[in-house]
């Protein structure tokens, strides 16, 4: 950790340390995401996520007594509006569609809790690094949860039985897995960075709901990552291939390596045909 700035803050003198992992260029792509003024590349996507994931473990220190940045984004944040956040996504029709709205409200409130803790003023360049970072975090939190919320209630409209957490409790949301299907441990994720995240390098769930984009087309598809030995109880017979090519093989179930994980890429739709088929055969031997 090194302490690359400080500012007065208030009548504590306050600095604010950035671990050393965090580069010049890590800064860079956090001002060009702040700005919003255009779309982010995929490299800059990448690289976003390494900037945020470095600036975890930066700290905020007033008189001696130090804080890191994820410590503050519970507190500030986390604590104070997601389990209100999560109950309007779970009373919406279409909370994928609301979640935009819901977030910037809540954004609002949270860039004034900064300011009136103190946390962020503007003769404190380097705060706008902790409110880069609980905005990112907590624009990553709303969608997210509007797409959990968006599959769980799909899954039970089309009777997939299957056991999810409990979004309205903040420890069980924190479990290890987020839902179970047909014995198997899956997770939700609302795009494919979880296949960047150093912290997830174990993949270790057997199966995860996400979204990919085809460039081609401009569109998101739901889609489904299957490790190996959950898709041979679906009776599958993927297609290998590269993953660069991918939609080369979709919607027809594709079989990848990436990070040393063989996984079968399937859309989200065939995906559910199969569980239903396995399921609805299951009943009835019994």
């Amino acid at each position: 950790m090194v302490e690359t700035g400080s500012a007065s803050l208030h009548e504590a003198r306050v600095n604010i340390r950035l671990p050393a992992s965090l580069t010049r260029s890590h800064q860079q792509v956090i001002e060009r995401y702040m700005r919003g003024a255009e779309p982010l590349a995929d490299d800059d996507w990448s690289l976003l996520i390494a900037a945020m994931d470095a600036l975890r473990r930066a700290e905020v220190v007033r008189d001696a007594e130090a804080e890191t940045f994820a410590a503050i984004y519970d507190r500030l944040v986390d604590a104070v509006y997601s389990d209100g956040l999560i109950q309007q996504l779970i009373s919406l029709a279409d909370p994928e569609s609301a979640c935009e709205v819901l977030r910037a409200a809540a954004s609002r409130r949270v860039l004034a809790d900064l300011r009136t803790s103190g946390l962020w003023r503007t003769d404190a360049p380097l705060s706008q690094l902790l409110v880069a970072f609980c905005l990112y975090w907590w624009q990553m939190f709303v969608r997210g949860y509007a797409f959990e919320v968006a599959i769980y209630r799909d899954l039970a409209e089309n009777g997939i039985v299957h056991i999810a957490h409990d979004l309205r409790n903040r420890q069980a949301r924190l479990s290890g897995h987020d839902l179970k299907v047909m014995g198997f441990q899956g997770d939700v994720k609302t795009s494919t960075y979880f296949m960047l995240v150093r912290r997830s390098e174990a993949l270790a769930h057997d199966f995860y709901i996400t979204r990919m984009y085809r460039a081609d087309t401009r569109r998101w598809h739901r889609a489904v990552w299957v490790k190996l030995w959950f898709w041979r109880v679906l009776n599958g017979e993927p297609t290998p291939t590269p993953y660069e090519i991918i939609w080369q093989v979709l919607p027809h179930a594709a079989q990848i390596t990436l990070r040393g994980h063989r996984f079968v890429v399937v859309l989200y739709e065939e995906w559910k045909r199969r569980v239903i088929a396995r399921q609805t055969k299951e009943a009835s031997d019994v």
